[in-house]
């Protein structure tokens, strides 16, 4: 069998979704990263991510390997076995164990290249220092410098809770790309909390919402991160969920917390030719 674990194509494709239409190379006439970067911090809001995972699209040359693979399984080495199997049960009555395992974990990987085969998807892992987010709306977009250009990589929903957070640097980012003269998607979001209240001021805010006759929040904090290759100090974002039983929950004490606004949940629909 042939082991792609290390196997790269020339030209990498990744899987993008079909039902909104992102740029998928934005800043074309860079020619390395260090452009991207600048250009970044002049007309985007962006994190650098750590540990993305992307799906690309396998090549011709994968797919028929895997194909051959697990035709090699099913036509060599599964039979092969199975008539050792058959011709050793009456003597090796424990080596029948070891045989039958042998089996089970073929069959296992057999169905897992199939399915490999059918999907034509890989998980590519993105380079941290070549990988920024840019959240627009309603959207995380992942680029990362792949073949040579700043391409788009991943698209992932934002989360609700993080709607607001992100709302104000969304529309700064929507606004970048219509400048830059990127077309985007006309798509809409929805924040379908009940009850939402913030509570402080500033970067101290804390949403809490009701599900479920339960108050709900997310406590965030910032923890440094030291990479062990470049020494480089990365903060990195913490969180933890909380829901609590309306009767129970502390936000529920107007003495000890000062309630600064609240709202329901509402549609959002940007497009890429918003009014001005």
């Amino acid at each position: 069998m042939i082991d792609l674990k290390d196997y790269v194509p020339e030209v990498i494709q990744f899987k993008l979704p079909t039902t909104v239409n992102f740029p998928e190379v934005i800043f074309p006439d860079s020619v390395c990263m260090d452009d991207v970067k600048k250009k970044l911090a002049e007309h985007f809001v962006t994190i650098q991510e750590k540990d993305v995972i992307a799906n690309r699209i396998m090549d011709d040359y994968e797919i028929s390997t895997v194909r051959a693979n697990y035709g090699e399984i099913a036509e060599e080495q599964m039979p092969e076995l199975e008539a050792q199997l058959e011709s050793l049960k009456s003597e090796f009555n424990a080596a029948k164990k070891e045989f039958e395992a042998k089996i089970s974990s073929l069959h296992t990987q057999f169905k897992d290249l199939v399915n490999l085969a059918k999907k034509g998807i890989k998980d590519y892992p993105l380079n941290m220092v070549d990988t920024f987010r840019i959240p627009v709306m309603g959207y995380y977009l992942y680029y990362s410098w792949v073949n040579d250009a700043f391409r788009l990589a991943l698209v992932q929903e934002i989360p609700k809770h993080e709607y607001n957070d992100l709302f104000n640097s969304g529309e700064k980012n929507q606004e970048a790309f219509k400048e830059l003269g990127y077309e985007l998607p006309k798509v809409d979001f929805r924040d379908t909390r009940k009850n939402v209240r913030v509570f402080g001021e500033g970067e101290n805010t804390m949403e809490v919402w009701e599900e479920d006759d339960m108050d709900v929040w997310l406590e965030e904090w910032t923890e440094d991160y030291t990479d062990d290759d470049t020494g480089e100090v990365v903060p990195i974002k913490r969180h933890e969920w909380h829901r609590v039983p309306i009767s129970d929950s502390p936000w529920r004490k107007e003495e000890d917390n000062d309630e600064t606004s609240t709202q329901e949940g509402e549609t959002v629909e940007v497009s890429a030719e918003s009014e001005e």
